[in-house]
């Protein structure tokens, strides 16, 4: 059902938490209904035996809505060296910046530019190679007051452009 009426909708795929009883599921109603199932990461990658490749084994239409923001803090790790490796399998990424793992406090979710997670280098890696994945602002951090949710999207929006403008 979620596919009939996502197709209905116009979108490309449905997204659900990665884990193996899910892709291994999903993967085939995606194929059945010419769509793809999106998997999203948390901490899971954290887990030294965990594979994102393992995931997306279940079926060619399983994609990854990788969350970078997650994925760095977890891991320790540059995000760009997984979307390199698996950019063909990447349908979106979910964007936000978090103190790394390192900081004081770690794992903190922080307006765009004060934190740790590479942004910059995530954007213009994929516009530098015109790999068609999107990229989500995921807003996570409190927000300010004398803000609001619009204002502060708007904040990481222009963030991004102000990246992508510089070459």
């Amino acid at each position: 059902y979620a596919f009939r009426a996502a197709k209905v909708l116009g979108a490309k795929g449905v997204s659900n938490e990665i884990g193996h009883e899910a892709c291994k599921r999903l993967g085939k109603f995606a194929e059945k209904h010419d769509m793809y199932a999106i998997f999203h990461n948390h901490a899971q990658p954290g887990d030294p035996d965990f594979n994102f490749e393992e995931f997306l084994t279940y079926s060619p239409n399983n994609m990854l809505n990788f969350d970078a923001g997650h994925y760095f803090v977890a891991t320790g790790t540059h995000p760009n060296e997984l979307i390199e490796k698996l950019h063909d399998r990447i349908f979106s990424i979910h964007l936000k910046d978090k103190t790394g793992i390192d900081a004081d406090p770690p794992n903190t979710n922080m307006p765009w530019g004060e934190g740790d997670t590479p942004i910059g280098d995530i954007l213009r890696l994929i516009r530098d190679n015109n790999w068609p994945i999107h990229c989500d602002i995921e807003l996570e951090y409190d927000i300010p007051e004398g803000s609001d949710p619009v204002k502060e999207t708007l904040r990481c929006l222009e963030f991004c452009r102000s990246i992508l403008e510089d070459k």
